[in-house]
C-alpha cells in the first residue's frame, strides 16, 4: 500500500512539473521599430516596462532600425518576427514585402507633413506647394505621394521643386532657409522648433486635405504568424494596452522611454507623445479601439500607393497583406479625459 501511494505521489509531482498555459516557456519576439528609438515609440517601451508583454507569455526585445525599408527587410529576412511597418512603404516594396502581414493599425492617419517655418514659407494651404523648394529625397516615394496629393487638390504636382537632401540634413537646411519646406513626419515639430529658435514650425498635414491612408502598423512575418497565432494575438493586445496607457499617462510614459533610452531629450519625448494622439486616435479608434482596421480604408491605402508610386516587381494587394482576427475581443479604447 505504501509503495502504491509513493508511486501516485511521484506521478502527481511529475505532472505538476510539466509547464502548461501561462506557466509554459515564454515565446521570444523581436520587434523592429521603423527608426532609431524616439519619443513616438513610447507605447512599445511602456508595454514592455509595465509587464503587458510578459503577462501574455512573451519575451519581447525592441530593436531600432535605420528606417522603414530596414524594418520591412528585417521582418522579411527573419531578423525580427514582428515590426512597426509603414503600410505605404510596404506597398511600395511590391512583392518583396509579401512575407509581411499586417494585423493591427497604429498610425490610423498618415503622419506626412510638409514642414515650413513662420516667419518663412509658412505653407498653410496645398496651393502653396506649387513653386515650393521642397527638401526630400529623389530615392524616396514620398515626393510622389505629395505630387499625387497635389493632383487630388486640383494642383500641378510638377510645380513642386524637389531638392535632394539627406534625411539628417533636412531640418538644418530648413532652419538655415536653404529650402522652404521639408518632408517630415508630424512628430518632427519639437526638433524643428529647437533647430530654428524664434520661428514656429508649420505643418501642412496631408490628412487634413483628403489623404486618408493607414501608415505604421503591426506587421508580422508570415511563417511566424502561421506557427504562433496566439503569441501574435497576445502581442497585439499588450501593445494596444501600451498605447492606451501612454496617452493616459504621458509624463510616466516619458520617464519610461527615457529610462530605456537615456540619450533622448525628455522635453522632445513629451511633445512627441502629445503629437501621437493626432495620428493614433480618430473617430474609428474612439468607437472600435486601438488597432482597429477598416478594410475599405486599407484597400484604399493600397490602391493609392499602387496607382501613384512606381512599384518594382509585382504589386501587393490589401487582401493579400491585411490579416483580420488578431484584435482583442474586448476593444482597448482610449481613456476618456
Amino acid at each position: 500500500m505504501l509503495k502504491r501511494m509513493a508511486g501516485v505521489i511521484t506521478t502527481l509531482s511529475c505532472l505538476a512539473a510539466v509547464p502548461t498555459g501561462a506557466a509554459a516557456a515564454d515565446t521570444n519576439v523581436k520587434f523592429m521599430l521603423d527608426f532609431i528609438s524616439l519619443g513616438r515609440h513610447a507605447p512599445w517601451y511602456v508595454a514592455l516596462e509595465k509587464g503587458f508583454f510578459k503577462e501574455e507569455g512573451l519575451n519581447v526585445e525592441i530593436m531600432p532600425s535605420k528606417g522603414t525599408a530596414d524594418a520591412i527587410r528585417g521582418v522579411v529576412t527573419g531578423i525580427a518576427q514582428m515590426g512597426f511597418i509603414d503600410v505605404p512603404s510596404l506597398v511600395a516594396s511590391g512583392k518583396a514585402g509579401s512575407e509581411v502581414k499586417i494585423v493591427a493599425s497604429s498610425y490610423v492617419e498618415a503622419p506626412y507633413c510638409v514642414y515650413s517655418l513662420n516667419p518663412g514659407a509658412n505653407v498653410t494651404k496645398p496651393a502653396q506647394l506649387e513653386g515650393l523648394k521642397f527638401g526630400s529625397s529623389s530615392a524616396s516615394f514620398v515626393p510622389q505621394i505629395w505630387r499625387a496629393f497635389m493632383k487630388m487638390n486640383g494642383l500641378d504636382g510638377s510645380k513642386l521643386e524637389i531638392v535632394n537632401v539627406d534625411a539628417a540634413a533636412r531640418v538644418p537646411m530648413l532652419a538655415a532657409g536653404q529650402v522652404g519646406g521639408v518632408d517630415q513626419f508630424l512628430m518632427a515639430a519639437p526638433a524643428i522648433r529647437r533647430a530654428a529658435p524664434g520661428k514656429e514650425p508649420v505643418c501642412l498635414f496631408a490628412a487634413d486635405y483628403g489623404l486618408d491612408l493607414y501608415a505604421n502598423s503591426i506587421g508580422v512575418k508570415k511563417s511566424f504568424l502561421d506557427q504562433n497565432p496566439e503569441a501574435v494575438r497576445g502581442f497585439v493586445r499588450a501593445a494596444l494596452r501600451g498605447w492606451q496607457y501612454t496617452l493616459a499617462n504621458r509624463d510616466e510614459a516619458t520617464a519610461i522611454i527615457v529610462k530605456s533610452v537615456p540619450a533622448l531629450d525628455r522635453g522632445i519625448v513629451r511633445e512627441e507623445i502629445d503629437l501621437l494622439e493626432r495620428i493614433g486616435v480618430n473617430a474609428d479608434v474612439k468607437a472600435n479601439g486601438f488597432g482597429h482596421i477598416i478594410p475599405a480604408k486599407m484597400a484604399k491605402t493600397f490602391d493609392f500607393i499602387n496607382s501613384n508610386v512606381e512599384v518594382a516587381g509585382g504589386k501587393l494587394e490589401a487582401d493579400q497583406t491585411y490579416v483580420p482576427g488578431f484584435l482583442p475581443k474586448t476593444p482597448i479604447l482610449p481613456t476618456q479625459k
